[in-house]
């Protein structure tokens, strides 16, 4: 009944991916909006949207809290949701180098796995790993043995990685939608990917 008429279906919108792609304008809140007294006390209660990614307590979470936790962590939902963010660096106090997408197509962590291992700053901020040398940004890496020369190759494309990256240094770490949307996330740019981009004529503005 969710397929297109010209595919012999009703196009009725999916109500389960549907909420939750609602449920995705709140996740997308929580980590774009600068404050608010909501969001203050979702920090202090749960520590922010950074906490979806942990195991949930459930006897201490709201059930709106474990419904953020689903549309982050839902893989029938077409995609995990933090695939399709994207993070625009300022400064970098914010996003973290290795857990963080913020260069290419992937997490460094994910993208070079083997180096993630070696560096001793896991949890550490973009900010952490640059310094400012005679009037242009140099980066810093440390790691927890030599390398061997196979791995000095892959430092190589890890560096071109990195420095292929581009900063707005007079502006804050934000987040951007990969859909395409260039007011961010919408509910539409979140629902048509995972529904096989069936028409939305009669939902725009949703």
């Amino acid at each position: 009944m969710c397929e297109a008429r010209e595919d012999g279906g009703l196009r009725i919108i999916d109500l389960r991916t549907f909420n939750l792609a609602l449920l995705g304008k709140w996740v997308w809140r929580l980590g774009s909006d600068k404050g608010g007294l909501w969001k203050e006390i979702i920090v202090s209660k749960y520590g922010g949207w950074r906490s979806l990614r942990e195991e949930g307590k459930d006897n201490k979470e709201s059930i709106w809290w474990k419904d953020l936790r689903k549309v982050w962590n839902s893989k029938d939902w077409g995609r995990n949701f933090e695939d399709s963010i994207n993070w625009k660096v300022g400064y970098g106090k914010k996003v973290l180098f290795w857990e963080d997408n913020w260069v290419g197509s992937g997490t460094l962590k994910n993208v070079f796995s083997r180096l993630f291992s070696l560096s001793l700053s896991k949890d550490s901020a973009v900010t952490t790993f640059r310094g400012w040398n005679y009037g242009k940004w140099d980066w810093n890496f440390v790691w927890r043995r030599n390398l061997f020369e196979w791995e000095k190759q892959i430092v190589v494309l890890f560096s071109q990685a990195v420095q292929g990256a581009s900063f707005d240094l007079d502006k804050e770490d934000r987040w951007e939608w990969k859909e395409g949307e260039k007011l961010g996330y919408t509910v539409k740019s979140a629902y048509l990917p995972s529904k096989g981009g069936q028409s939305w004529r009669e939902w725009d503005g949703v």
